[in-house]
């Protein structure tokens, strides 16, 4: 059986991937959006009506997942201890460059949160976690991230700090 998916094409469960992945534009930005095929086979029913659901709602999902990243930052969380383990394990002359295009009126703490960039939006249908947002502030400084999960209705479940 053939699937007709918005920006990832057909996807065929007979001669099925793993995995799928194209670039879009989000909010004039580019992102990485991949649909997971490790917990559910792309053969089984309903798979594709909760991915276009949640494609639809991608704007609306983004700004559900940057709200909770912006509280938990305030809150001391998990954002706001990967933003202080940054500041104070990267070099000076690699912070001082990595913050060079943020406003030097903002605490170094708001300028690093504000180059937090989404990269890649993963998919993973019959997983508990149905999407993953993968936020940093540039792969040239780190291959660290910070990760916001939502179920498949855009709930946001938990963040995490992943590697």
């Amino acid at each position: 059986m053939k699937t007709q998916v918005t920006h990832l094409g057909m996807i065929d469960s007979e001669n099925r991937q793993q995995s799928y992945g194209a670039r879009i534009q989000l909010d004039g930005k580019e992102v990485y959006v991949d649909l997971n095929f490790y917990t559910l086979r792309p053969d089984a029913s309903g798979w594709a009506e909760v991915y276009e659901d949640y494609i639809t709602h991608l704007a609306e999902h983004r700004r559900t997942v940057e709200t909770a990243l912006r509280r938990d930052f305030e809150k001391g969380g998990i954002v706001r201890k990967y933003i202080d383990c940054h500041l104070k394990e990267l070099p000076s002359s690699i912070l001082e460059k990595m913050l060079a295009p943020t406003p030097p009126s903002l605490s170094p703490e708001e300028r690093l949160l504000s180059l937090l960039s989404l990269k890649r939006i993963g998919l993973y249908p019959g997983d508990d976690a149905y999407a993953v947002w993968d936020y940093t502030p540039g792969w040239q400084y780190t291959d660290q991230l910070i990760v916001g999960n939502t179920d498949e209705a855009g709930k946001l479940e938990y963040v995490s700090w992943e590697s």
